[in-house]
Formats: structure tokens, sequence, C-alpha cells
């Protein structure tokens, strides 16, 4: 008889596994005939071994197999939602959940239109899993019986009773017929208005998990990808995006037998790939210092330079009494210019806020010669003629001066460490030739003609 649809992929299912079942004993067979040429014994052999090939034949008959099949479909479950991914002894029940929601605006396994179905239970039974998850035009026979369509086992059937036991029996690999949690299972209760509690029994999303490790697969392995990635290398045009999955983790179900876990999770070898879910790194937006008297005193400079002042703080602790030395002198240096460079990479962040330029004709309350400094792209010429007349580079020295001698007093006063007038001057000085140097370097407006020139 001939079979169309899925109505042929389980008759040729069923007789695949006939097949298989046959071809040890026939390669016996072969193996006990050959060299033996006298017919009464060529008769002998063939006769010992007819009852299990018959055996086998009548076993997999279509309805035979059919009719077993069903009685043991209980022992197995088609989910989509496994709970032994939570704990590999948890006994309670897992979920089949078909229902498509192409609209969904989650990533949920509504959102799969056609679900790879998973199958936990007895490992004996996978076999009958295989059976209802047999798929033509992106219809599977479990979805089919979900639907009460049985149009694909009827053929099969030789009365209505036997069609009714399969489909009943294939239906309990469905669902269970009562839902239940289980200690080891994750468990939480929901409080209602009426004071009682639901018991909500979150589950492993199996089918979603298959569908996102197929796709990373294929991103990572697949002959597509991987031509991909040789012309991307090679510098050459390719008119398919290439696509990559960064950071990912892989998790383990299963240990050394991923088949208890899950059908899914035995194909996969027990590896699940994980998204990366970690929290966005912040990424603050500079903006420029409109409401700080002073950048000196601002949050955001003080918290660029913090780690420089600390060490260069201890480090006058640790020549505290002694006599000052050229090492000592050159050490203090360093630690003042690493300061500065703070202020001044902080500074041409400012000052390279192009799209802000002007802030400073705003309501600013930064100190005049701060503004000079920082609002390079003013396009204001007072603005541009009082930068280039007064001698705002002397006011930054001394507020630089100003606000270290403080820094250093709030913290070493207490240590017998005093900075007054000599260290001020000395502070000011270190900064002069280089806050000169910089600015030779800074980009400015030029009235005239609009373009970048170097400041003089």
């Amino acid at each position: 008889m001939q079979y169309e649809g899925l109505e042929a992929l389980i008759a040729d299912y069923i007789d695949q596994r006939r097949l298989q079942k046959l071809e040890p004993i026939e390669k016996a067979l072969e193996k006990a005939l050959k060299g033996v040429e006298d017919k009464v014994e060529h008769a002998q052999i063939n006769a010992e071994f007819a009852p299990q090939i018959l055996q086998i034949n009548q076993q997999f008959k279509v309805q035979h197999w059919l009719d077993d099949a069903a009685k043991r479909a209980k022992q197995i479950s088609l989910v989509t939602h496994a709970l032994k991914f939570t704990h590999g002894d948890a006994k309670g029940s897992s979920l089949l959940s078909l229902e498509y929601m192409p609209d969904s605006n989650y990533l949920v396994t509504a959102s799969l239109s056609n679900p790879v179905i998973d199958a936990v239970g007895n490992a004996a039974a996978l076999d009958v899993a295989k059976l209802l998850q047999l798929e033509f035009e992106g219809q599977s026979l479990a979805q089919a019986l979900a639907d009460s369509d049985v149009s694909a086992l009827e053929v099969f059937s030789e009365n209505h009773a036997q069609l009714m036991e399969w489909v009943e029996g294939f239906k309990l690999a469905l669902a269970d017929k009562e839902l239940s949690s289980h200690t080891l299972a994750k468990q939480l209760y929901f409080p209602m208005d009426d004071g009682e509690y639901h018991l909500l029994s979150p589950l492993f999303a199996s089918s979603l998990a298959h569908q996102l490790n197929g796709k990373i697969g294929a991103a990572r392995f697949g002959d597509e990808s991987k031509a991909i990635r040789e012309a991307h290398k090679a510098g050459r045009y390719h008119d398919k995006p290439d696509i990559r999955f960064l950071d990912t983790a892989i998790q383990s179900f299963g240990g050394s037998k991923p088949q208890n876990i899950s059908q899914l999770n035995s194909q996969r070898g027990g590896k699940t790939n994980l998204l990366n879910c970690s929290a966005p790194s912040w990424q603050s937006t500079l903006k420029p210092p409109l409401n700080e008297r002073s950048i000196f005193y601002s949050r955001e400079f003080n918290r660029r330079v913090w780690r420089d002042l600390q060490d260069f703080q201890r480090y006058l602790l640790s020549v505290k009494g002694r006599d000052s030395t050229l090492d000592i002198r050159r050490n203090i240096a360093t630690y003042v210019n690493d300061l500065i460079d703070g202020l001044l990479n902080y500074a041409a962040e400012v000052q390279g806020l192009t799209k802000h330029a002007g802030w400073s004709l705003q309501d600013c309350r930064l100190q005049q010669a701060e503004q000079l400094w920082l609002d390079t792209w003013c396009e204001d010429p007072q603005f541009q003629q009082k930068r280039t007349d007064s001698n705002w580079q002397q006011d930054i020295c001394v507020a630089f001066a100003d606000w270290l001698n403080h820094k250093l007093n709030h913290a070493l006063k207490s240590d017998g460490l005093v900075f007054g007038t000599v260290q001020h001057r000395h502070w000011a000085k270190l900064l002069a030739p280089i806050l000169r140097e910089y600015e030779l370097g800074t980009s400015v407006f030029s009235v005239n003609s609009v373009q970048p020139e170097a400041a003089i």
C-alpha cells in the first residue's frame, strides 16, 4: 500500500526500526553461512535464524508496533519546558506548550513558529518520542494529535477501537494528567489579595534553548559563516552580514549521562549556550562645568585624580622629617606632574565639547579664567579677544596651587605636615611651563577664518 505525507514517514520510521533490529541478526547469519556449501547444513542454519527474523518482522508490523508504542507512551513526556534541567532527580511535571504568538514583545517559546519538541522520561521509550516528533510540512504527529487530527494514524488501524487506543495512549505523552511540583524544583509563592498564594514553578525552556544553540552553532561553525569570516579576513566583499555571539558561557546538564535529563540535552552533549546578561557598563557623558565655581573642586576632576593624590600624600608621609634632597624634590615633582596630567586631560575633554561651544556665555558660575581656558570654541568675538589679552594662565596656576595646598593640608595637617606660601608658589611654578606648552597645541575658534589654529 502506498502512503503519503505523515503516514509515509510513520511507515518508513517503523520499517527503519525493523531493519536496525534485523541488521545484527543478518550479519550473524551471513557469517554462519560463510564457507558452507552443503545444502542441508545451509538450510539448517537458515532454520535456526528464521524464528528470530520472523519474530522481529512480526514485532515491527505497523499495527503491532503501534499497539506496543501506544502502551509505552506513558513512560515518556513530550515537552517544551523540562523540569530535570533544574535538578536531575526532580520528579514533578514538565510542560508541553505549542501556542504560537507571532506578535509577542518577548523572546519566549511561543515566539517560535515551529519549536523542536523535547522528550523526558524512560530512555528505553525514546523511540516513541521520535515517532511523535515525525514532521511533515511543518506539523509533527504530536501537534496533529494535540489538535485532534488522527488522520495520520487512521490509515493503519484495523478498526475505530484500535485507533482510539493508539490516540489515547500517545496523548499520555503530550501532557501530565495531574500537574505536580517537587521539593527539588524551583518554587515561588506568589501572594494573592485574599491571603492565599499561587505556587509558581519556573521550568527550563528546552525548545527555546535548543533553537538558540542551533543558531549559535550555525553562526560559529556553518559553511556560510566560515565563508563570510574568510572574506572579512581577506578584505573581500560579502553580501551577508558577519554574525557573532560574543561573551557566551556554557552550562552543562546531566554530567556523563545527559540523556537522563532530556532527549535534546543528549543531542547537545549536555551543553547549553548562555548569552551574556551582565549589566551594561556605565559610560558617563561629559558635560561642560556650567554649575561649578571651579573645576578644581568639581566631583569629575577630583574623581579622576584621587588615586594620584593619595599616592602623593603617602609619599610625603614616608619622607616626613627627612632633609630635603635632590631625589626627594624630583619625586615630589613627579607626583605633582601626574596630577597636572590629570588636570590637562580633563581640560582637553571639556575643550573638545565642540557641540556645546559657547557654553560659558550661558548662566555659567565658573570663574572667568577657567571659562577662557576651557570654552575654546566660543564664537563670541569679545570672548576670544579677552582670551587673547588677559593673563588667565596665571590665574589657573594659582587656582591649582590653592587646590593642592587645600587637599594636602586637609589630609596631612593632623600628621604635622603643613603647606603654606612656599609650597603654593612651587606648585604654581611647576604648572606654568606645562600649561604654556599645552596652550600652544590647543585648537581655538578663529573669528577671521572660522578654522582651528594654534593659540600663540
